[in-house]
């Protein structure tokens, strides 16, 4: 079972923020866009947790130096770093999650644990040359393609006895 898919519990957040603020900044330069204080806020908290945030979550957590918050703000963020690429909008949370693997264009499954709420982000490779072939059998003009599965990540799994009682 290969668990690198899921972040380690105990591990350098800072580098996480760092690297993907660097490809932000790199990914925005590269398409002439700007990297505003709010687009750069609202990633830099998606990118310090491995679980989706709410838009609600994301308000009560960022800093409006005075202003009075506007739900406004952080959609217009996440709607600009979700089409570049730097963050996933997970349908069934109905919240948002940085990118894993920015920059690269896949037929992505997201596996969310229903317990500690941990997404791994999985390439699917073979997923998408099936998807994609439905697509041109069908006629079907694809933009993007996305799945989710609940269940428990390793830890979770583990900590859990099969009879249902903890370790």
């Amino acid at each position: 079972m290969d668990q690198s898919f899921f972040p380690e519990r105990q591990h350098d957040h800072e580098a996480c923020i760092h690297a993907g603020m660097a490809h932000a900044e790199a990914a925005c330069e590269s398409r002439n866009e700007r990297f505003t204080a709010n687009r750069r806020s609202v990633l830099e908290l998606l990118l310090a947790v491995h679980r989706p945030l709410g838009v609600y979550e994301l308000m009560k957590q960022f800093d409006w130096k005075g202003r009075r918050p506007a739900p406004a703000q952080i959609y217009r963020a996440l709607e600009f770093l979700e089409s570049i690429g730097l963050v996933h909008r997970i349908e069934s949370c109905n919240a948002y999650l940085a990118c894993s693997r920015p920059g690269r264009h896949h037929c992505t499954i997201f596996l969310v644990c229903e317990q500690c709420k941990t997404v791994a982000e999985v390439e699917a490779k073979r997923m998408q040359d099936a998807i994609a072939d439905l697509a041109d059998q069908t006629g079907f003009e694809l933009h993007s393609q996305v799945l989710e599965a609940r269940g428990l990540c390793p830890d979770c799994a583990s900590a859990t006895a099969p009879d249902g009682s903890d370790h």
